[in-house]
Parts: structure tokens; C-alpha cells; sequence
């Protein structure tokens, strides 16, 4: 520690029911916790999970048209740090923020759409829509803004595979990026707390205690694999299987997708949430086919928590999982058959059980104290 800096973190939000949002809201904390002045420029956070020691600066965020919502953040965050006033240290998340801070990317908007591509076809309806989606070609502008223009003072990615597309599709310089994962906070995810809530959040759900159940959590439907985790569940046949959907999603969009594969009266869709943990406690196997990720913060929460992970072999999803041991990996993220096949071992308690017991040690070392020194270390070392 080398003194207290005045630090601005720039996202449109700051909370706990979101991906990204998760992080900032964790960075501000740690900061905070280290006696740093942290000014959070958000359009969202909770008003009731508030610290004395964060300042947070409304960023107003254009709404229509939708697709330029995002990007007019950019210029509206600008505007508001500049009449702020100074600061030592600009942290920013994703090529919507202002340009000029230590940059930190959850994820390449590029490399996803060349995933998707791929996973979709090229002339599927969905591959058509993604194609005409006027967002997509804004959010490219941006990147490349950021990235070939070299406007950052220093990149922070969340695995080796984000530093090399960095590098594959803008020639960002290796030797401008560090690399620190995400994390999760011991103290909300453990075993030991998921164990202590299960009986009182099953009752809250209406679960029975021989009931086996699958939790995804996600605010992307179709990216996250949702429709092959509801596959999978009718494939099994399983009347003792329930599956609890958690995120922003649209509540007829998931019931739907479970009727139509005759599986609605094992699907529970229960919305966003704070309590992330609460839902660990209420499951058994944590599951999310993900077509694409950067380094998935929700499977990391899930580990900690003592959940088997079942997920796909993508870059970001796959690196904490050992099989075998804390889950099981399958190739195919659209594929319910392999997806199945590999729930099934799970099926079994005493299985399920034996993982269970040996998976939080599997991610002692992405605990958010430990993940944030390495990264307030970053942002001393370029604080002017």
C-alpha cells in the first residue's frame, strides 16, 4: 500500500444481480476497504447497500433508440468525470466506458459474435437477426476505438484467451495486457453456508427433499445454453428433477421453451436476484452449457458455494473445472443428449456427494481479497 488515491470506476452498474455489475460492485468495496476515495459513475446501484465511503455519480443514459442505450454511456460518463474533477486513477469495464483508464475486458464483443457464428449457422434465423441488429455494429466502433487506438493506459483481461483475441483482432501488444481472473467472496459462498441455508430456501421453494435439483443462472437465455439445459432435463426422464432459472430473463420465454419439451412442471423460473447464494443452498448441480465466456463469475460463485459444475468445454467456462472432480465438461453446447449423459453420474447421491465434498478446495485461490490485491497493485502502479 502506498497511500490512499483517489480512484473513479466507471460502469453503468454497481450491484450484485449482475455479471459485471458484480465486479465493480466488488471492486468499489475492496478499494474502499483499502482506504481509497472510490467515485462509482454508474447508472444503477443499490441504494440500500450503499457505503460511506463510495461516492456514486448518476450517469444518465440515453433511452431511445435501445440500441445506442449502452453507447451513449461513453459519452455521458465522460462529461460527468470531467466536471467531477481530478482523479488519480480511471478503472474502466468494457469498450462502453470512457477511454483513458486502466481497462479491464470481461469479454471481446468480436469474439463473441465470431462464436456465435459459429454455434448458430450461418443462416439461421437467429444468426439473420444477430446480423440486422443495429447494436452490434456501434459496439465494434467502440472496441476498435479503444483497442487500435491504443486509448487505454492499461489493459486488464480475465484470461489468457481474451489477451490473445485482443491481440487477433485488434494487435493489441501482449505486453499491454495483464491478466487477473474474477473471484467470488468466501464470505457469501461455502459450503459451509450453503449448507446451513438448504432446508429453509427448499422450503421457501416449494422443493422436497428427494428432489434433485439443477440451477441456471444467467440473464442470456440462448447464449448460456438455456435451451439444451431443459433438453437435457426431458431426455432424463427423471420426475425427481426440478430446474431453477435465475436471472433477468422473460418468464414466458423460459416456461415456454419447458413446455414445449414437456417439462413444465419441473422448471421454476424465479427471476433476478442479490442472493445468488441462497439458491446454491436450495441445489445440488449447478449447469450452464455456455456458448461463449471470458471467465464465467457465476460458475466461480457456484464452486466456492460446493456445487458440481456442468458445463462446456468454451475458454472461461472451462478453466476451474477438473472432471471428475468439482464436475464434468461436454463439447457440445447445444447438444442435450451429451449434456444429459453427463448429468447422470450426478443422478447418483453418493457420487454427487463425493464431488460436492471436494469442490470449494478446487477455487481457493480466485477468493476476491486475493484477486483484487493483484489488481489494486495495477491501478497504483499507473496512478498519476
Amino acid at each position: 500500500m502506498t497511500g490512499s488515491r483517489n480512484i473513479a470506476l466507471a460502469f453503468p452498474g454497481c450491484h450484485r444481480r449482475g455479471g459485471v455489475e458484480r465486479i465493480v460492485f466488488e471492486t468499489a468495496r475492496y478499494l474502499a476497504s483499502r482506504d481509497h476515495h472510490v467515485t462509482v459513475f454508474a447508472n444503477e446501484w443499490d441504494t440500500d447497500d450503499q457505503q460511506p465511503s463510495i461516492v456514486y455519480r448518476h450517469v444518465e443514459m440515453r433511452q431511445k433508440p435501445g440500441f445506442l442505450r449502452r453507447a451513449s454511456y461513453l459519452g455521458a460518463c465522460t462529461r460527468a468525470i470531467n466536471l467531477a474533477g481530478r482523479f488519480d486513477v480511471l478503472n474502466t469495464h468494457g469498450c462502453i466506458c470512457p477511454f483513458g483508464g486502466v481497462l479491464r475486458v470481461h469479454s471481446l464483443h468480436r469474439d463473441w459474435l465470431y462464436q456465435s457464428k459459429i454455434q448458430r449457422g450461418a443462416y439461421s434465423p437467429s444468426a439473420i437477426k444477430q446480423r440486422l441488429n443495429p447494436m452490434h455494429p456501434v459496439l465494434l466502433r467502440l472496441e476498435a476505438m479503444h483497442f487500435r487506438g491504443r486509448r487505454y493506459k492499461r489493459v486488464i483481461a480475465l484470461s489468457v484467451q481474451v489477451r490473445e483475441a485482443l491481440n487477433r483482432y485488434y494487435g493489441v501488444p501482449f505486453e499491454d495486457v495483464d491478466i487477473i481472473p474474477n473471484g467470488f467472496a468466501p464470505e457469501e459462498f461455502s459450503p459451509e453456508i450453503r449448507i446451513s441455508r438448504r432446508q429453509s430456501m427448499r422450503d421457501e421453494l416449494g422443493l422436497k427433499q428427494d428432489q434433485i435439483v439443477l440451477l441456471f443462472v444467467a440473464n442470456e437465455l440462448e447464449r448460456k445454453g438455456y435451451a439444451t439445459v431443459v433438453d437435457a432435463v426431458a431426455r432424463l426422464k427423471r420426475d425427481d428433477l426440478r430446474l431453477l432459472v435465475v436471472g433477468r430473463t422473460d418468464k414466458a420465454i423460459v416456461e415456454g421453451i419447458a413446455a414445449r419439451s414437456g417439462v413444465a412442471n419441473q422448471v421454476i423460473h424465479c427471476g433476478p436476484t442479490r442472493d445468488v447464494a441462497g439458491f446454491h443452498a436450495a441445489s445440488d448441480l449447478f449447469v450452464l452449457p455456455t456458448q461463449y465466456e471470458a471467465f464465467c463469475l457465476a460458475i466461480l460463485e457456484a464452486l466456492g458455494s460446493g456445487l458440481p459444475v456442468i458445463t462446456s468445454v468454451v475458454p472461461g467456462a472451462r478453466d476451474p473445472i477438473v472432471p471428475g472432480i468439482n464436475g464434468a465438461l461436454i463439447t457440445n453446447p447445444k447438444s442435450g443428449v451429451e449434456l444429459a449423459a453427463a448429468l447422470e453420474p450426478f443422478l447418483d447421491r453418493n457420487y454427487r456427494e463425493t464431488a460436492m465434498a471436494q469442490t470449494a478446495a478446487t477455487v481457493a485461490e480466485y477468493t476476491w481479497p486475493q484477486v483484487m490485491a493483484a489488481f489494486e497493485a495495477i491501478l497504483l502502479q499507473y496512478a498519476s
